[in-house]
């Protein structure tokens, strides 16, 4: 018989940028069905993982010009050089980066040491794909340096050298090396880059590793911080075996028996996942003893609770114990508290009910980050409705029944809506009645629409949806009560929905009716846009209308708003006015009485003297007395006359040309006909023109 006990390090398994590599590459499958997604080098050295991400149709390559032009591209956390990234672009790929923060904090340090013209060393391995991405910053020779030796034997060491860290390198021979660097350069040159995670792993791994009668490091043999933690295991424990998984621990079990092993402590690679470590560890669980399973001291359910579960995309369990004005605060078990829009509770959600009784819920997480105040827990409770709602969504499309979403997102045809988390779309044509341009109004309104399309078979959920499907039920319920209720001269309060050369078209409440251009002033206009514009609101009657043609024809203009509206009482035969000279012709002068009400002065009735033209005596814009000879609101016309009232004659040059018109009349008598019979040029050009 014998039993042992199992200790798992805290810091196991996937770190940050490897955990958020992997994430992102199962997401971009989802994402772009049907396109050609490449893994530019694998995506983390873990054989089990790559496996299945080629399985599910990505494509490993290991070179850009491998990769097909106009394709999705993934880069590993590994991060690559300035010209890898060059050379996807001239191929037009869209690429999806997942360089780790750390490592792109490593490529501005070496971008910026290079262009000022300082020698970088990098400690770290040679070859290393974060090593490679790494020297492509600088526009200098960099050195690898990989061991304290390396470092002593190197014939100079320039004082204004730059020296950065792998991430995964060791941070024991990182430490001997910048102690040795200190002498001859200055410490503001040494920049401790090693990822924080690693170090923790390190030294967890290591102090385990002294207190262990076996040390089992599980990763991938490719791994470069795999490999360092076997290295560093190794000198704490005799016993360290590096394995990939389950089936490489089982025939070791039979030699820990023999040996009567009591303790075995267990880490893993930043590139393990944690179903890997679990299934190590449930196997020698359930092999720690042969007979009476009871005497083992080991509890697989309190070690898988022991790793590390608070991950980015896991949906936990935990208990609301404060908020404030813009977050809810719960406890997720991990010494930390995360935090949750409250804009993502209902309204009447009942906060302080919540907080008294530490209400659990479901929380998703959406982001983890260390910061110098501790950790950043961002949760998410409306993704964990996300299930709810999208069986809200799929029976809406089933039942066609309306559903209230709001307006979050403006793409390039159209809209994104949600509804409690799942993403609607809305094409631009399906918004209105009418065509829509400007997209951005829309951002944050809540309408209501019809789910027309509900797609949960392919890899990403698709649901479209129209407002204009519902607009269009609605007006035809109005258009059926207008029809039933039509009559002439009946008014209604309408909106301008297009504008065309002969009218504008009024919607009335479900039905159309046109605004012929002649109806819309009553002064002569080119186009209805002088007039009206699209979306204004207009009180119109109705002049006609055609029930089985479906026609309306609508008038706007009104009798009072007519400029000869009672023109007889307001400027009566003989009555004496006075107006602004507006127009001049050779026949005669055109006086603006009143705006938009223009009369005529012939050329004869200007001077006691025959004028050639109008503009002998008179300008534009002078103003001028005259006596009213005619009205006749029929032709729309009035005359007038000047020189009945105060003859303007031109000034006198000489005898001959100041000669009265009596002493011509002796000569050639002029007979000057009447206002109402004017020469036809008169006729040739009507006021209103």
């Amino acid at each position: 018989m014998s039993s042992w006990t199992i200790e798992l390090a805290k810091s196991s398994g996937f770190c940050f940028g490897v955990e958020n590599a992997v994430t992102t590459a199962y997401s971009v499958i989802k994402d772009y069905p049907g396109r050609k997604i490449y893994m530019l080098g694998e995506i983390t050295h873990n054989e089990t993982v790559v496996s299945d991400l080629l399985s599910s149709g990505m494509i490993l390559v290991h070179d850009p010009s491998e990769v097909e032009e106009g394709s999705v591209v993934l880069i590993r956390a590994h991060g690559v050089t300035p010209q890898v990234m060059e050379d996807l672009k001239s191929r037009n790929c869209e690429i999806i980066d997942c360089t780790c923060p750390f490592v792109n904090k490593i490529h501005k340090i070496v971008n910026k040491a290079g262009q000022e013209g300082h020698p970088v060393y990098i400690t770290g391995t040679k070859g290393h794909p974060e090593v490679v991405g790494i020297c492509g910053e600088s526009t200098h020779p960099v050195t690898v340096i990989s061991s304290l030796e390396e470092c002593k034997a190197l014939p100079e060491i320039e004082s204004d050298s730059v020296w950065v860290s792998q991430t995964t390198f060791s941070s024991k021979v990182f430490q001997e090396i910048c102690e040795f660097v200190q002498k001859k350069i200055a410490n503001d040159q040494i920049f401790g880059t090693i990822c924080y995670t690693t170090e923790n792993r390190q030294r967890e791994s290591a102090d385990l590793a002294g207190l262990s009668d076996v040390m089992i490091v599980i990763g991938s043999k490719t791994s470069s911080n795999t490999k360092k933690l076997y290295d560093i295991c190794s000198d704490r424990c005799a016993l360290t075996y590096l394995v990939g998984g389950a089936d490489e621990v089982l025939p070791l079990l039979p030699m820990w028996r023999e040996s009567k092993v009591k303790r075995i402590g267990v880490t893993a690679g930043a590139s393990t996942p944690v179903s890997i470590i679990r299934e190590v560890i449930q196997t020698m669980s359930e092999n720690g003893v042969n007979t009476n399973p009871e005497s083992n001291d080991i509890n697989f359910g309190d070690y898988i609770e022991s790793i590390p579960q608070l991950r980015k995309n896991a949906t936990v369990k935990g208990a609301i114990t404060t908020c404030d004005s813009d977050f809810v605060y719960v406890d997720v078990h991990d010494k930390s508290e995360g935090k949750i829009p409250r804009s993502e509770f209902e309204p009447d959600f009942d906060f302080e009910a919540a907080v008294e009784e530490h209400r659990e819920i479901e929380v998703y997480v959406k982001s983890i980050r260390n910061t110098d105040m501790g950790k950043e827990i961002i949760l998410s409770k409306s993704h964990v409705d996300f299930s709810k709602n999208k069986a809200e969504i799929e029976a809406a499309y089933e039942n066609k029944t309306p559903v209230t979403v709001k307006i979050t997102n403006v793409v390039k045809d159209g809209v994104i809506a949600s509804y409690g988390g799942v993403d609607i779309y809305i094409h631009r044509t399906q918004l209105e009645l009418n065509v829509v341009n400007d997209l951005e109004a829309y951002k944050g309104k809540t309408i209501e629409i019809l789910i027309t399309q509900f797609d949960p078979d392919k890899r990403r959920l698709r649901v479209s949806g129209s407002r204009r499907t519902l607009l269009n039920n609605e007006r035809k319920a109005k258009a059926e009560e207008v029809w039933s209720g039509i009559e002439k001269d009946k008014e209604y309060d309408g909106v301008v929905r297009s504008l065309t050369d002969f009218g504008a078209f009024v919607d009335i409440g479900g039905v159309d009716g046109l605004i012929h251009v002649s109806e819309l002033s009553w002064n002569h206009i080119h186009h209805p846009s002088e007039v009206l514009s699209v979306g204004d609101q207009v009180h119109v009657y109705v002049k006609d209308f055609d029930p089985e043609k479906k026609r309306i024809s609508l008038g706007y203009k009104k009798a009072e708003d007519d400029p000869f509206y009672n023109i007889d009482e307001r400027i009566p035969v003989g009555s004496i006015v006075r107006g602004k000279v507006v127009r001049m012709f050779q026949f005669g002068a055109f006086v603006e009485l009143e705006p938009n009400l223009d009369a005529l002065c012939h050329v004869s009735q200007i001077s006691d003297v025959r004028l050639n033209k109008p503009q002998d005596v008179l300008k534009e814009g002078m103003e001028v007395e005259a006596k009213v000879l005619d009205v006749n609101p029929t032709a729309r016309r009035i005359s007038i006359s000047i020189k009945e009232v105060a003859p303007i004659n031109p000034e006198p040059k000489d005898e001959e040309e100041a000669a009265p018109v009596e002493e011509v009349k002796e000569e050639a008598p002029v007979v000057e006909a009447p206002v109402e019979a004017a020469p036809a040029a008169e006729e040739a050009a009507p006021v209103e023109e």
